[in-house]
């Protein structure tokens, strides 16, 4: 059946005048007024002491809310790493079942001696212990999600075993998050199975001081947004039918429910400085240990992109420095708009 353009174009010409109002907008700055003002000390033992009754995620600030740094100096010789994988997936109606991950990995070196190293590595899968989890048992198929969480554990891989040819100071850059939000809602044996090999990943890249990045472009999360809704919240914040917040308070509350972070930032971010580190808290988190992790947005103009890493690297003055120098050259680097990681393009 052919599809009819005609009414749905007039119904785009509505979405985009809806797009950016001057309600809008005026929203927008009262969020962003209220991203200042929050007291970042009440607010984080307010979270922490309602977190299990939230219905919405939130996340924690580090610090402070507001605080935002200018990009570092990046060091005269340095090296950036990154990966990207793709896949063919099981095909049910194959006589065999099998699948083929694919990854790729740049090794962009700068300074005094540049140089790039792209290479990629295939490899087929057919086995049983590669097929399922707990094979023989449970036989839990790796498929879906599945399948892109163990080519995520593929590309961290590669990137770490580029490592060791690279020259220092050096950052692993994947394209994504290093939050493995498919894992929430799986059973135990594959949470188990997937973040054994992630973390021993990560602990990788602790011993080699190596910090691992998660670079999210156009983020669709609204983690910090949430968290000044709960600077607003008075009552039990799961029953927001019987909210109390009257007028204004209500309307700003009600418009960050479907605020993102990004948005909030855009106005507070001059290109290529970043906000001060937030703490996501996704259950899946409860199982990372040392390597939970943390993220601050940073504009790299033309958009603002969220920014992850293990707590250790966050922690650690000089790495997150490093982090912000090397993100911010990356993007410097690129030819497209919004700036994207040379390294991540070629890479992919």
């Amino acid at each position: 059946m052919p599809l009819e353009l005609g009414p749905i174009s007039q119904q785009v010409d509505r979405m985009i005048a809806s797009f950016e109002t001057e309600e809008l907008r005026d929203l927008l700055g009262k969020a962003r007024e209220l991203l200042r003002a929050v007291d970042a000390d009440k607010l984080r033992a307010k979270v922490r002491d309602r977190l299990k009754r939230f219905p919405w995620l939130v996340a924690i600030p580090v610090h402070t809310l507001s605080r935002t740094f200018p990009p570092p100096v990046p060091p005269t010789d340095f090296s950036v790493i990154a990966s990207d994988g793709s896949w063919i997936p099981p095909d049910r109606h194959s006589p065999l079942c099998y699948y083929v991950i694919n990854t790729g990995h740049a090794v962009l070196t700068y300074g005094s001696h540049p140089n790039a190293d792209l290479d990629s590595d295939g490899q087929l899968y057919f086995e049983d212990d590669d097929l399922y989890v707990s094979p023989g048992r449970k036989n839990i198929p790796i498929e879906g999600a599945r399948l892109g969480v163990k080519m995520q554990i593929a590309e961290l891989q590669a990137a770490l075993k580029a490592v060791q040819a690279a020259p220092g100071p050096t950052v692993v850059l994947r394209d994504g998050p290093l939050i493995l939000w498919p894992l929430q809602n799986e059973e135990d044996e594959v949470k188990r199975e997937s973040l054994g090999q992630f973390l021993k990943c990560l602990d990788g890249s602790r011993v080699a001081s190596v910090p691992v990045v998660g670079y999210i472009s156009y983020t669709g999360r609204h983690d910090v947004a949430n968290v000044l809704r709960v600077s607003l919240c008075g009552d039990d914040p799961s029953d927001c039918e019987r909210c109390s917040l009257a007028g204004e308070q209500q309307v700003v509350c009600r418009f960050l429910g479907t605020a993102l972070d990004r948005q909030l930032f855009e106005g507070l971010l001059q290109e290529g400085s970043r906000s001060d580190v937030f703490e996501s808290t996704s259950d899946i988190l409860e199982h990372y240990g040392s390597h939970r992790v943390q993220f601050f947005q940073r504009n790299a103009g033309g958009e603002v992109v969220r920014i992850e890493a293990p707590q250790w690297v966050m922690r650690d003055g000089r790495m997150l420095d490093l982090v912000h120098a090397v993100v911010c050259d990356q993007c410097r680097r690129s030819p497209g708009y919004p700036p994207y990681p040379p390294a991540l393009q070629e890479a992919h």
